[in-house]
Formats: C-alpha cells, structure tokens, sequence
C-alpha cells in the first residue's frame, strides 16, 4: 500500500495525541485530508486511535465514528467471551496465560485504542484436545489445528481466538522457539484463581521484541507495533532488571534491534513533532500495515534465502531449493510424499499442475521477483 508521508504523518501525530492524552492542534487538522488518514489508519489498525483523538477537536466523520464504535463493541465482545473460556479452562484445570494484545491494551488511555482482530493465550500443551473440546462446547469452530505452535478458533461474525501450545514455532523460529521452550517455570502465578499465569515485566517485553522481529522479518509490522513497545516502555521501563534485558537480548542477537525500534518508537509517538520522511526505517513500518504486505513478504524472504547476496549463484541456489523441497517443508505440505519417497518424482508433475490451476502466474512471479531482488539492508 502506497501511502504519503504526509498523511503518514498526520496519522502518527493523530495516535500521538490519542495516547498521550494531548489535544491535537485544530489548524493541523484542518489541513489534514482525513479520507486519506482514514484508509492508512485502516491499514494499521489504528482508525479507533485516531478517532479519540480527533473527536477532540472536530465532529468526528461518519467512518472514524463507526471504527470507534466498532472497536468498542467488539472489544466488551472479546472480553466477555476470555471470562467464559478461562472460567472454562480452571474447571477443566488447565493452565493458561493471556498474550500481546489482551495485556498490551492496558497500556493505552482507553483500551478501545488498541484494536485487535483476534485474542493469544498460551496454555497447557499437553492439553490441546481438552480446550478444542471447551472451545467447541463455547460455539467455536476449529479452523487450524496441530499444524503449528497455535490452533484456530472462529465464532461468526468477528470472534477468532489463537491458543497457543508454544509461543513460538520451533521449525519456522528455532532461536526463538528454543528461548521460550521452557517459559512455564518462569511464569508467575495469577492471584484470584487457580490455573492462570502471567510473565514478569521483562520477559513479556523480551517476548515483545522476539515477536516483533518476527513479523518484521516476514511480512514487516505497522505503527500500531511501536506504539505497543512506546506505551509499554514509556509505563514499564524504568522499573525493569535492566542487567536481564541487556543479558537475555544479547543471548537472542536482538539487542541492536530492540534500542533501534525502541527509539524509534518514542521518535514518533512521544508528543514531539518530527520529520521522518528521509527514515527507511519509518517508511518500511508505515508500507507495512499492521498485517505485513506480501511484497515485503517476498523481499524478505528472497534476502533469507540468498544470504542477502545479489548474485547469480544466490538465485539459482534459491530456485532450486524451491523446486526441490525437503525437510519441514515436505513433512508439512506433503506428509504422504514424507513417509514414502519413492513418491518424490510425482511431486514434479503434481506441483507445476496444482501452481497452473490455483497460482497460474505464481512461477513466473517467482522467478520474475528473483531476477529482480534487490536486498533491501544492503
């Protein structure tokens, strides 16, 4: 999605205003085009932010007004519908520990600011076909299950609930992955029930930045992203172990990144008027949306899978480790074909047929996007 930094700037100075509690300054919003702020704020799940922040100064236009209204009801909806999972969870005793955007929406003067499309919550993964009975019992319909470190759940119109067996995939973030392998004897026991658990201020943080680099090194991440990590630090950080942040960051190779996203993130959203246009950094979070794009997606992943190298080699490396997988990849996307390898050879009729019927242009893409990558960090 293509965007102006001046309405990019507009939105960020918006969401400024919202989580700092300041009353934006009417001339400024007098020249912004709001249709314009409307569609990026959409964009990054930032359209409730905005409106609070806006109703300040002006009538709130119809569209701003709906996403508000809708960001409130659909978070009383989530929220009543948590208190009858977990009430479901401590009868059947598993443990449990609410993720991201259900503690992170505390953070914000008024939680509606924080919109989300779904709710995380870890629990016991020696338990996943109790909960997908509780979440059937509650109405849900399993869409995803034991094909990643989270099942799926989906309750018409808008209710999806993530449950986690891991925070992180093991095959897909292996450093990640291995960091949390053992988070349960690290959690801190609620108060008030039974089977509920939360992390300490530090490690929810460090879970922060490794989920972010996460999806910043895929699809790329949005502003709402660093006003999560602003709002956070700017309650949190001065009362966290700094001796354990500095320690555990460097133990997962992301320390230059979180000082980096950090300061960024109270570059933007500390009150303080700033030009970011000249930032790729700040352009790359604003292109990405809250969602990533695929065009970054692809980027990224070509930069992974080359080393990063521009080269002939590099490319030709990539290709055909495309056109013959193995591994995880196999064993996900092809289980029979994993168990029985002498079925490998049908796999080079199978796949360019199945690409032609569903992606009929997917291999040209490829090869088009690979002959043309172009690393982004070089």
């Amino acid at each position: 999605m293509e965007s102006s930094s001046k309405t990019a700037r507009d939105l960020i100075y918006l969401v400024s205003c919202a989580v700092n509690e300041k009353k934006p300054n009417t001339d400024i919003c007098r020249e912004m085009d709001l249709e314009a702020v409307y569609y990026l704020a959409q964009f990054h799940s930032l359209t409730s932010a905005a409106a609070f922040a806006l109703e300040k100064v002006t009538e709130l236009p119809r569209a701003f007004d709906q996403a508000k209204k809708k960001a409130i009801h659909k978070l009383s909806h989530f929220d009543i519908e948590r208190i009858k999972l977990l009430a479901a969870l401590e009868q059947k005793g598993v443990w449990y520990m609410p993720l991201k955007g259900i503690l992170l929406k505390s953070f914000y003067p008024k939680a509606a600011m924080r919109e989300m499309t779904d709710n995380d919550i870890l629990f016991d993964p020696e338990k996943p076909d109790i909960v997908r009975a509780v979440m059937e019992e509650l109405g849900y319909s399993c869409v995803m299950y034991d094909m990643y470190n989270h099942d799926v759940y989906e309750k018409p119109p808008t209710m999806e609930f993530e449950m986690h067996r891991t925070l992180f995939d093991l095959e897909k973030y292996p450093e990640s992955a291995a960091y949390f392998d053992n988070i349960f004897d690290r959690l801190i026991k609620d108060s008030g029930n039974k089977f509920g658990y939360h992390m300490s201020d530090e490690d929810f943080y460090i879970y922060i930045i490794c989920h972010m680099n996460k999806h910043y090194n895929n699809g790329g991440t949005g502003l709402r992203s660093l006003a999560d990590v602003y709002l956070f630090n700017k309650a949190r950080y001065d009362g966290m172990d700094k001796d354990y942040l500095s320690r555990e960051l460097s133990a997962l190779e992301l320390t230059e990144f979180e000082q980096r996203i950090r300061e960024l993130a109270y570059k933007l959203f500390c009150g303080e008027e700033t030009d970011f246009t000249e930032n790729e950094e700040t352009m790359y979070f604003v292109q990405s949306g809250a969602n990533g794009t695929n065009e970054h997606w692809k980027e990224n992943r070509l930069s992974r899978s080359m080393g990063g190298e521009d080269t002939g080699k590099a490319k030709r490396k990539y290709l055909l480790k495309r056109v013959f997988i193995s591994g995880d990849e196999l064993k996900k996307n092809y289980p029979t074909v994993y168990k029985h390898k002498i079925l490998y050879p049908l796999l080079f009729v199978y796949r360019p047929i199945k690409g032609a019927v569903t992606r009929p242009k997917g291999l040209i893409d490829e090869v088009r996007d690979v002959k043309k990558f172009k690393n982004r960090n070089k």
